[in-house]
């Protein structure tokens, strides 16, 4: 669960990686989101280009959307894999 008092929300293509590390050398008080990656863009797209991040983007979060329980669970162990410190889910119906 995250902690910090301060954290950039998910935005969609806006907190990409590059504005992520921009915000990192702002401060390292906050917890970094990562914009929503569905299920289907890590399992049919490129999974290395949405899971990579700089280390130095600790704490960070990866907001993983989808609908399909077996595809959200495999999504999951990809991030919890390239190091995200948390995956925050988004149930999409």
């Amino acid at each position: 669960m995250n902690t910090h008092k301060l954290c950039i929300a998910p935005m969609m293509e806006w907190t990409d990686r590059h504005y992520r590390y921009l915000v990192r050398l702002m401060t390292k008080q906050t917890c970094l989101y990562t914009e929503m990656v569905t299920s289907g863009a890590l399992i049919h797209g490129d999974r290395e280009r949405f899971l990579k991040f700089d280390e130095r983007e600790h704490p960070i979060a990866l907001q993983l959307g989808g609908s399909e329980p077996a595809e959200m669970a495999q999504s999951a162990k990809w991030g919890e894999g390239a190091g995200y410190d948390e995956i925050n889910i988004l149930a999409c119906v």
